[in-house]
């Protein structure tokens, strides 16, 4: 049903939440938009000035990993100070309440987290910018800590201590 307008859509949707037992949020790049997170794929985004790296190209070439961290750092000023949004907070709102158990993201900006979810209750299908995991033995790395050395080694993406 398409609403006549916008306060018979918030109700209608209010309603529906009250009646569900459980919802599970799946959200993409448009709930960050508003927090200063560019959009990939819209046109003017991410994608446009840079094709993606494939996964197989990231696993088996360093110049694709030195490359990948380098798109990273560009973004890392708008990410900095991107803070959680309306629909962040709406929700997290739904979250505390109960609703939601868990919550499915394609997003990499880590606000759900931000505003209130638990981490180990988001799904984050694309990974987290906020940091990086090993993909051989699963050991985390903070941001800082991968940029710090980067930088060190003349913008060469840091190997884990397991060699992975």
């Amino acid at each position: 049903m398409i609403a006549p307008n916008l306060e018979t859509a918030i109700a209608c949707l209010r309603d529906e939440i009250d009646a569900a037992a459980c919802i599970l949020p799946f959200t993409g790049a448009g709930i960050s938009t508003e927090c200063g997170i560019p959009d990939f794929r819209s046109p003017g985004g991410v994608w446009t000035k840079n094709q993606p790296i494939p996964f197989d190209a990231f696993m088996t070439s360093s110049d694709m990993r030195d490359e990948a961290w380098r798109r990273r750092f560009v973004m890392e000023e708008s990410f900095a100070k991107a803070k959680p949004g309306r629909g962040h907070r709406a929700l997290a709102s739904i979250y505390r309440a109960g609703k939601v158990p868990a919550l499915v993201t394609q997003n990499i900006d880590n606000l759900h987290q931000a505003s209130g979810i638990a981490p180990d209750d988001v799904v984050e299908l694309h990974g987290n910018t906020t940091y990086a995991m090993c993909l051989e033995c699963d050991r985390r790395y903070e941001l800082a800590w991968v940029r710090q050395r980067f930088e060190a080694a003349g913008e060469r993406a840091p190997d884990c201590d397991c060699g992975g």
